[in-house]
């Protein structure tokens, strides 16, 4: 029987999930600005049989709407009687498809914060803690700027995972742009792309900075001691990078700076259209392989190969010059992470390193945080480091970035000790926290009992699980949180000592925490040069603020970003804006406030290119780039960046204020 609803509101509608014919089909409309939420609860939800035996909940959706939606997957714990749910699974459905939609019910572990593509569905994005004993579920979706309405149906429990059967319909066109639509500088056919390709590479030529700006983009107007090396200042006033040879630097950058991106096509071949053979004279464009540790994929680089298709075998010179101009041309100093490699070495341009296969140990304590008490932790460290050998002369490199987002570090407040005893299984960090307590309370486990109001026999028995250790008191509470903060601090301090060891030129640029999710982030930050965080913000200067006077170090912004609705994409990203305009006003007011703060010495923009409209690797198609697939500049934005960088260093020096101008945003459509 068939329900459709109107929701206002949070509606709550309680179902039998144990038995399938209760819920055959549902019509969700959600007005604009407002979420929603279908509950689905049943009593004594985790005994039912169908639950037990269980491995995927899954079912049938259809996103009705021009745009992509962040559907939500909501659940709660037993012992949880709040509105608010302990685990929260975003996933991303593209316009008008009827889409399969799989949740696994081992990822209410909360162990890994990504999920595997699975055909016709976006990225999928797990947030908040584990779920032990399953007691209510809703699906919803996240707050949009229009109405939007969802078509639900057949919601299955099944042990085996479900196939993914899609229409017969092509969503992209040969060049990879969207067909169901078309917007303002659209590449109409194959001939308007060579056009516009050849015109780009014969007005690429020389470029060159401002003319206030030296060859590496630093500020001709101040000058400092020379190192030979990036290094930073503190003028009295603010922070600064200085440049090798000592001139003010603040570091503008983007991140991604590549020939495109690869489509995910794996299982949606179909929806791709007809695509070249995987050797002949598109096999550049192809990639296969595992990426961020998600399934292996074949991926199709349309951006690339309509360079080749215009370029031939040139296509990669025709490339990094037209990009290396463009860059200049817009007032971009730095090469950001994820970068080419190749186009990094022969632009000649200052850049940032991101490191990669950060140290890891066999046995894991929570997500990607590992054993660091463990011999395999420093070993590791010491091997991760050798692969700055090769850069530790390079002057063009202002410094490296250990990592990017530790996934364990965007739980807000985690104790990660207390995830430490909940593990089943032996480490070596487990037994340095049982000597922790056992010096703290002297030996006496009768005087651990009295501080954790527990009942343990001996010390030992801290080597069996233990779950929600940290509520058992304040002073329990205490010492674990104590102890996290000496994690945390092996966890930064062994590969920072390890990698300056290997290259004592360049700048520690730090992890790009996501966020402060807790002040144990800070532990070991001594060892950094530069504190990096991810900022989505509106504005970041709070953020900038905060994790400055936590530091008292310089704060570089590793990621922000502004997307739009209006040139083919279905989705923002993070940060959503009315129009390319509108983008651009808003990442001029986002990078001038940065600029005024006297803590931050750059900000890096995600990203250079455009995500691919049906979804990169993990099924990320946000309208983010400087330029699409074709190449082409989103030339109202970029005239925004410009004029913001033009004013960087007057603005970092007071003598110019900030833009007050935000731009119209939108609520985002992300995943």
């Amino acid at each position: 029987m068939e329900q459709s609803r109107d929701f206002s509101s949070f509606v709550a509608i309680d179902c039998n999930l144990k038995c399938q014919t209760d819920f055959q089909s549902c019509a969700i409309s959600f007005p604009a600005d407002l979420e929603g939420m279908l509950v689905l609860s049943a009593e004594k939800l985790a005994d039912a049989e169908d639950w037990l035996e269980a491995h995927f909940l899954w079912f049938d959706a259809v996103n009705h709407g021009p745009h992509s939606m962040a559907l939500t997957l909501s659940f709660w714990d037993a012992e949880n009687l709040t509105d608010t749910p302990d685990l929260v699974s975003t996933i991303g459905l593209l316009p008008e498809l009827e889409t399969r939609v799989t949740f696994p019910l081992s990822a209410l572990d909360s162990q890994h914060m990504f999920l595997s593509r699975t055909p016709g569905k976006l990225k999928t994005v797990i947030h908040g803690n584990k779920v032990r004993t399953l007691s209510r579920l809703a699906i919803g979706k996240k707050k949009c700027s229009e109405v939007q309405r969802l078509d639900i149906r057949s919601l299955h429990l099944s042990s085996s995972e479900p196939d993914y059967p899609l229409p017969e319909r092509v969503l992209i066109d040969e060049l990879g742009q969207w067909t169901g639509n078309d917007w303002p500088g659209k590449t109409k056919d194959a001939s308007a792309l060579a056009a516009s390709l050849l015109q780009m590479r014969a007005q690429a030529g020389d470029a060159s900075f401002f003319p206030e700006w030296t060859r590496s983009g630093a500020w001709k107007d101040r000058k400092f001691e020379s190192s030979g090396f990036f290094r930073t200042h503190h003028d009295g006033k603010r922070w600064w990078l200085a440049d090798p040879d000592g001139y003010a630097f603040y570091s503008a950058g983007v991140d991604c700076v590549g020939p495109g991106e690869g489509c995910n096509t794996t299982g949606i071949e179909k929806l791709c259209g007809p695509l070249p053979p995987k050797n002949g004279e598109f096999a550049e464009a192809w990639d296969g392989g595992r990426h961020m540790g998600l399934a292996k994929a074949d991926l199709f680089n349309h951006a690339q190969a309509n360079l080749i298709r215009v370029f031939g075998t040139e296509w990669k010179d025709a490339w990094s010059a037209i990009t290396r101009s463009n860059l200049i041309r817009w007032g971009f100093n730095t090469i950001g992470n994820w970068s080419d490699p190749a186009f990094t070495k022969t632009a000649n341009l200052p850049y940032v390193f991101p490191m990669k296969d950060f140290p890891s140990t066999k046995r894991r304590i929570f997500r990607d945080f590992p054993d660091v008490f463990h011999p395999e932790y420093r070993k590791n460290a010491e091997d991760f480091a050798q692969q700055m050998n090769r850069l530790k002369d390079d002057r063009n490199l202002i410094g490296y970035f250990l990592r990017n987002e530790p996934e364990w570090a965007f739980i807000k407040d985690l104790v990660i000790a207390e995830e430490l005893l909940e593990t089943d299984f032996e480490t070596d960090s487990r037994e340095a926290l049982i000597r922790f307590l056992a010096d703290r309370h002297q030996g006496d486990v009768d005087m651990l009992n009295t501080a954790w109001q527990s009942h343990f026999a001996s010390f030992d028995d801290l080597r069996n699980p233990i779950l929600k250790a940290s509520r058992r008191s304040a002073e329990a509470a205490a010492d674990l949180r104590e102890f996290s903060r000496l994690l945390v601090d092996r966890y930064v301090r062994i590969p920072s000592e390890a990698v300056r060891k290997t290259d004592p030129n360049h700048l520690n640029l730090g992890m790009r925490y996501g966020y402060i999710s807790s002040e144990d982030l800070l532990a070991g930050c001594e060892c950094f040069d530069v504190f990096s965080i991810n900022c989505y913000d509106v504005n970041p200067g709070d953020a900038i603020e905060k994790a400055g006077r936590m530091t008292n170090l310089p704060i570089m912004i590793g990621e922000f970003h502004f997307g739009g609705l209006d040139r083919g994409l279905s989705a923002t990203g993070i940060r959503g804006a009315a129009s390319q305009q509108d983008r651009g006003r808003a990442y001029r007011h986002y990078a001038e406030q940065a600029a005024a703060n006297p803590f931050c010495v750059g900000v890096h923009y995600f990203q250079y290119n455009e995500q691919p409209t049906l979804g990169r690797f993990d099924g990320e198609n946000y309208d983010i780039g400087l330029v699409d697939v074709c190449q082409t500049p989103m030339k109202e934005f970029l005239n925004e960046i410009l004029a913001c960088h033009q004013a960087t260093y007057l603005v970092a020096t007071g003598e110019t204020a900030p833009t007050p101008v935000e731009g119209k945003l939108v609520h985002p459509i992300f995943f």
